[in-house]
């Protein structure tokens, strides 16, 4: 209700696709600090490259920095080099995502399945995990939806302005897909265009 009411639209709007279950998982990371940390790749800028999260939305506490967002203006506007490699926006794009205190704030994180539920109102969060010399602790709850729920934007978000921009699926679908293409290489965030591959995935429909 309170998502669907901060997006305009009827209170139910949201209720048949969250009611049937959830496909979702939860994880607690700990990340080491550069002290502890026994890699050969000492150098790099990042402990998880950046991507979109292929659920709902995620819920996350940190206890020290380390998560950084790509603010939504700063979407589709990819550059050659830059601080953050070739074909980023460099690091001063990303922002340094909140710390909570005695674990009472949590980070929303907007997945692929809402983007695609809401024909693009909202847009998937882009993020990474930064390396630190600190050691670092998360506990992050995945929210999807049921594994045969369909995605697919809902009539409330279909307008002569914005036309269906966004193919089906379903929960189980997309998220098989996501991680194949994982495998094969292919991230979900594409850095040369600063836009996610997963969320706006295009599926063959029938």
């Amino acid at each position: 209700g309170a998502l669907a009411e901060a997006l305009a639209a009827p209170p139910s709007t949201f209720e048949a696709a969250f009611s049937s279950g959830d496909m979702g998982t939860i994880r607690l990371i700990h990340y080491p600090g550069d002290a502890e940390a026994e890699t050969e790749d000492a150098d790099a800028d990042c402990g998880i490259s950046p991507h979109t999260d292929f659920e709902a939305f995620t819920l996350m506490h940190q206890d020290a920095p380390g998560l950084q967002v790509l603010p939504r203006d700063a979407h589709g506007l990819g550059c050659a080099g830059g601080a953050g490699g070739a074909g980023s926006l460099g690091a001063a794009a990303w922002h340094d995502a909140p710390v909570g205190g005695e674990g009472s704030e949590y980070i929303v994180i907007i997945g692929d399945v809402l983007e695609r539920y809401t024909n693009g109102a909202l847009v998937a969060t882009p993020h990474r995990v930064v390396r630190t010399a600190h050691s670092r602790r998360s506990i992050i709850r995945f929210n999807a939806v049921a594994p045969d729920t369909v995605i697919e934007p809902l009539e409330a978000f279909i307008t002569a302005e914005r036309p269906r921009a966004y193919t089906r699926c379903t929960m189980r679908q997309h998220m098989e897909t996501t991680i194949k293409n994982l495998e094969l290489g292919l991230g979900s965030w594409d850095a040369a265009t600063n836009t996610s591959r997963s969320a706006r995935f295009r599926y063959a429909e029938e």
